[in-house]
């Protein structure tokens, strides 16, 4: 008979090395190891299932011994256990709001939080980093806005950029919520090209740009220049103009060559304070949230709807932020046709969420 624990986490023993398993619903999550004495996160956490009831019982001494005197009453008792470089940044939030209730109950340090652990390369040693800054914080009694100024400075000193200043955001690689793909592609069977294994893709090169930015800000060039009668796009089976969501949108490397052009002159154009046609086109509201509303996530959902009923028509981007977005949008198109050339790609891919 397996031990219950709490909610539907249970902990049985593997006879064959001795070892004692946690699973939670069925699914292996924690792994103890008596010869080293250490735990592990399981690798694979959450998706290989057991039949537990073919298992036999752990002792509720062989569990306590191995938990270090305690008995588990939460998921983040394991989590303690094990090393820091073997949790999701999901289980070390679950620590931080637990050691640390004052600060990570406001919600723009939360978020903080969250968006350097993201940005960080080596996730776990910020995550240590941010526990002794917070272990110094309580210690001393700072305030949240001391607090939020040192975690910033110390997201500069490990990831070495400002991840906080405001930008309209270009994703390397992919981001699978509700972002756009952009990439180098092929089309390797034309029967219908809407088929996700006729068009073949490079990921490597691969560019999302949030849904919103691309209405706001790309959707101008890429209606002016979305060629309908090109092959590719007239072999999409029920697809016709361009598609908003999970189709090919294909555009040529000269029709690319046309919408960089159109944008290098709409950034003369917005630091010359001259007006044409697609800065006219800048200024209008498009898509189903804004910029302050897609990033000052410190918003609660009263002031979104508050602000969703009186949406403005006219767009208030700072300039500087448009030319700095279609700058390094520019240079990212630039390389990905060149790459996509060298690796035998002719088209450029726009796919919606």
């Amino acid at each position: 008979m397996t031990m219950k624990l709490f909610d539907t986490f249970e902990a049985v023993k593997f006879p064959e090395e001795d070892m004692i398993f946690i699973t939670c619903g069925g699914y292996l999550y924690y792994i103890y190891n008596p010869e080293y004495k250490w735990w592990r996160k399981h690798s694979n956490a959450g998706n290989d299932h057991l039949t537990v009831s073919n298992y036999p019982d752990v002792s509720r001494e062989e569990l306590v011994d191995a938990m270090k005197g305690l008995f588990p009453q939460k998921e983040t008792d394991f989590m303690r256990l094990c090393n820091s470089s073997q949790l999701c940044i999901r289980d070390m939030l679950a620590l931080l709001k637990e050691d640390y209730a004052k600060y990570m109950s406001d919600r723009v340090l939360y978020h903080t939080i969250h968006h350097f652990l993201l940005e960080s390369d080596i996730c776990h040693k910020s995550f240590e980093k941010l526990q002794k800054l917070l272990d110094d914080a309580t210690a001393n009694q700072y305030d949240n806005n001391q607090v939020l100024t040192q975690i910033k400075n110390l997201s500069f000193m490990i990831i070495g950029r400002d991840i906080f200043k405001k930008e309209i955001g270009i994703v390397d690689g992919h981001d699978s919520s509700s972002y756009f793909w952009i990439m180098p592609v092929r089309v390797i069977e034309y029967e219908n090209t809407a088929d996700l294994d006729s068009v073949a893709e490079m990921r490597s090169a691969e560019i999302s740009i949030e849904e919103d930015d691309v209405a706001q800000y790309l959707t101008p060039f890429l209606y002016q220049h979305f060629d309908e009668e090109l092959e590719e796009n007239k072999k999409r089976k029920d697809v016709s103009g361009f598609e908003w969501y999970l189709e090919h949108n294909f555009f040529t490397f000269d029709s690319m060559v046309l919408i960089l052009k159109d944008i290098e002159d709409t950034v003369d154009a917005l630091i010359s304070g001259r007006e044409t046609e697609y800065t006219q086109k800048l200024k209008i509201k498009r898509g189903t949230a804004t910029y302050q509303l897609v990033y000052a996530k410190n918003l609660n959902e009263e002031e979104i709807a508050e602000y969703n009923a009186n949406r403005p028509t006219e767009d208030d981007t700072q300039v500087a932020l448009i030319v700095d977005f279609y700058q390094r949008f520019l240079y990212r198109m630039e390389y990905m046709m060149k790459v996509g050339k060298e690796k035998g790609c002719n088209l450029i891919s726009f796919m919606g969420p």
